[in-house]
C-alpha cells in the first residue's frame, strides 16, 4: 500500500489559514461559571469566500480539548476558536446595545 495516495486525515490540527466572522453560536454554558458546557452549532462567514454556512460537530466543526476548529466548506482553510472566545461572543446588535 502506498501511504502518499491516501487522502488526508479531515480535520488535522493546522495553523489557522482562514478567518471567520461569527453570526451566531448556538452553545449551553454553565450559568454560574459560564463555562461552555457544549457547543451545537455556530454561523459563520468566510473573509476570503464570503460563504455564510452553519457548523455542527463532524460537520464543519470538530472539537478539541482546548479548542474548537472551523472549516470553510468552500475549502479555504479553517480557524481554531478558543472557548473563551465562543463564551464572550455576543450578536454585533446586542454589543451595539450595551
Amino acid at each position: 500500500m502506498n501511504l502518499q495516495t491516501l487522502p488526508p486525515a479531515p480535520f488535522r490540527m493546522l495553523a489557522d489559514s482562514c478567518q471567520f466572522e461569527l453570526l451566531d453560536v448556538d452553545a449551553l454554558q454553565d450559568p454560574s461559571s459560564g463555562r461552555l458546557l457544549h457547543l451545537y452549532s455556530l454561523v459563520a462567514r468566510c473573509l476570503s469566500c464570503e460563504t455564510v454556512f452553519k457548523a455542527q460537530e463532524g460537520q464543519g466543526l470538530v472539537s478539541h480539548c482546548a479548542v474548537r476548529v472551523v472549516r470553510c466548506p468552500g475549502g479555504c482553510g479553517q480557524q481554531a476558536f478558543k472557548p473563551a472566545l465562543l463564551r464572550a461572543w455576543r450578536p454585533h446588535a446586542a454589543a451595539a446595545q450595551a
